[in-house]
């Protein structure tokens, strides 16, 4: 279990998921102009799907990528904690986070499945989601088949722009499968979830799913949190220093509070 502790943080803690960055809905500028503009950060987590779709290694990025990490690389020169909790849109990400891969991506912390953070007397667990419902087992088949060794060696071995290519051409394929299960929030199997990662929990942060929403169970004093996707809704949440969260949304290059 990954677990960082953070007894006296002296900054906010900012929670982001799902920008899907891309040329056309979710351009890369507006981005980092929200990353240069966070207040007295301490710790940024990204709960996956940064890009519409991404091969980590750097010879595989296109100027979108570098302006985006670059944008990350100056909160961490700064001091602040970036971690990144990878989600379904990443591939090639190093199963270790090796010294040799932490002078390449501009991340403090790299997760592939759960996290945890104790934030002053307040106990935080961050997941993407993604395997959340598990009666999605065509998404499942995929994720397990694209991420396999067999599928990341053939993609090292080609050349940067090809294996882009290949990529976009997959995911926007992707796009128009399994639309039943794209559509349906799975109340019952986040419920499940929920009933198994709250109790010890003040919080658990989830992504994927793209709403805003806060999901509790009996018995328990912790929430479920779903992240709100900054893709459609340009929103991420802060946590003070003594705990208190509150959702901002980013509009016109200012951020507000958007309840």
């Amino acid at each position: 279990m990954s677990i960082l502790d953070v007894p006296d943080p002296d900054g906010f803690l900012y929670i982001v998921a799902d920008s899907h960055l891309d040329e056309k809905n979710a351009p890369a500028e507006e981005f980092v102009e929200m990353l240069v503009q966070l207040e007295n950060p301490h710790t940024i987590v990204f709960l996956g799907d940064l890009f519409k779709i991404w091969l980590a290694p750097p010879k595989f990025w296109s100027d979108l990528h570098r302006q985006v990490l670059l944008g990350f690389q100056s909160l961490k020169d700064k001091g602040c904690n970036v971690v990144f909790i990878a989600g379904n849109r990443e591939m090639l990400l190093p199963s270790k986070f090796t010294d040799n891969w932490k002078k390449k991506l501009p991340f403090t912390h790299l997760i592939h499945n759960d996290w945890f953070l104790n934030w002053g007397n307040q106990h935080f667990g961050f997941i993407h989601g993604d395997t959340i419902n598990y009666h999605d087992r065509q998404y499942l088949r995929w994720k397990s088949i694209s991420h396999s060794l067999a599928v990341e060696t053939i993609f090292q071995l080609m050349p940067g722009p090809a294996a882009r290519w290949i990529a976009e051409r997959i995911e926007a394929m992707l796009v128009e499968t399994n639309k039943e299960y794209k559509v349906h929030f799975p109340e019952k199997e986040i419920q499940e979830f929920a009933e198994t990662v709250l109790p010890g929990v003040d919080n658990y942060f989830v992504g994927h799913f793209h709403v805003d929403r806060e999901i509790k169970v009996e018995g328990c004093s912790g929430v479920l949190r779903i992240v709100p996707d900054w893709l459609s809704q340009r929103k991420l949440i802060r946590v003070s220093a003594e705990g208190t969260k509150e959702v901002l949304h980013f509009k016109n290059s200012s951020f507000e509070n958007a309840h």
